[in-house]
C-alpha cells in the first residue's frame, strides 16, 4: 500500500481515509491489548481502562467524535469477550468513553454545572456498574469484596475514586493538549 501512495496511484482523497482508518485500527489494537493486561497485574483493574481510553484521544482528534464513539464501541465489546478480568472490562465498558464525552462537557460555561455534569459522568456509571456486576452478574469476586467492605467502605473507596477521577480529568486535558501540540506531527 504504501508503494502505491508513494507512486501517486491512489487519489488523495482515499488516501486520507486510509490513514483514518488506520489511525483508529491501531490505536484501537493498542488500548485492547493494553486492557488484556489488566488480568495480569492486580492493579492494573483500575488503570487498564483509564490508559486504554486515554489511548483513544488520537482517534478522537484525528478522525472525529463519531469515530471515537465507534473505536470505544469495539474497544469495549472485545474487551468484555476476551479480557480475563472482567470488571476491568466492565469499568472500560462504562466509563472509558469519558475522554470522548469531556469535550462536550468543557463547554458547558458555568464552572460548577461543569464539575457536576463531570461528577455524574463517573459516579452514575460507576454505581450503575457495581449495581449491575453485584446483583444481575452475580460475578463472585465482587460480591466477596461487598460484602467485606460493607456499607461505608465502599462508600469510602467511591469517595477515592471521585478523587482519581478529578485527577484523571485534568490528566486527560493535558493528555489531549500534549497529543496535539507535540505528537500528532509525529504520527502523521
Amino acid at each position: 500500500v504504501q508503494t502505491a501512495r508513494e507512486a501517486g496511484l491512489v487519489p488523495e482523497k482515499l488516501d486520507s481515509a486510509y490513514d483514518r482508518a488506520a489511525t483508529r485500527a491501531e490505536f484501537c489494537a493498542l488500548a485492547a491489548a493494553v486492557m488484556l493486561l489488566g488480568g495480569l497485574i492486580p492493579l492494573a483493574t483500575f488503570c487498564c481502562p483509564a490508559i486504554a481510553a486515554m489511548l483513544l484521544l488520537p482517534v478522537f482528534v484525528e478522525c472525529g467524535e463519531r469515530m471515537a464513539w465507534a473505536a470505544w464501541a469495539a474497544v469495549a465489546l472485545i474487551s468484555l469477550i476476551v479480557c480475563p478480568d472482567k470488571e476491568a472490562a466492565l469499568l472500560f465498558a462504562f466509563v472509558g468513553y469519558y475522554p470522548i464525552l469531556r469535550w462536550r462537557l468543557e463547554q458547558i460555561r458555568r464552572p460548577w454545572l461543569r464539575r457536576l455534569a463531570k461528577a455524574g459522568a463517573f459516579n452514575l456509571p460507576v454505581v450503575a456498574m457495581y449495581a449491575l456486576s453485584i446483583f444481575v452478574l452475580r460475578l463472585e469476586q465482587l460480591l466477596s469484596d461487598a460484602r467485606a467492605l460493607g456499607l461505608w467502605l465502599s462508600l469510602a473507596c467511591l469517595l477515592a475514586g471521585n478523587l482519581c477521577f478529578a485527577l484523571y480529568d485534568r490528566l486527560t486535558g493535558i493528555a489531549a493538549r500534549l497529543y496535539a501540540q507535540r505528537f500528532r506531527k509525529h504520527l502523521r
